[in-house]
């Protein structure tokens, strides 16, 4: 392999790592599905029925303890 094409190598490598950390770093929370469920939620009080702690589907460990869910998550 010459010279030339190691460093094309590693300047692709460099890309990927780059795009993969750019990618990492920048993620966005899931805006609310387009289901029956969820197409009628306007406040939070409505998302926090099933998604408090003692809901059927509570926010993970890791979510913020903000209550206002559209501004994050897109309104339905």
């Amino acid at each position: 392999m010459g010279r030339g094409q190691k460093l094309f190598l590693i300047g692709l490598v460099l890309l990927a790592a780059l795009i993969g950390i750019l990618v990492w770093k920048n993620r966005q929370p899931p805006f609310l599905p387009q289901d029956a469920e969820h197409r009628g939620f306007v406040s939070a009080e409505d998302c926090l029925t099933c998604h408090s702690a003692e809901g059927v589907f509570p926010r993970g460990r890791n979510h913020p303890l903000g209550f206002d869910c559209t501004r994050c998550h897109g309104a339905p």
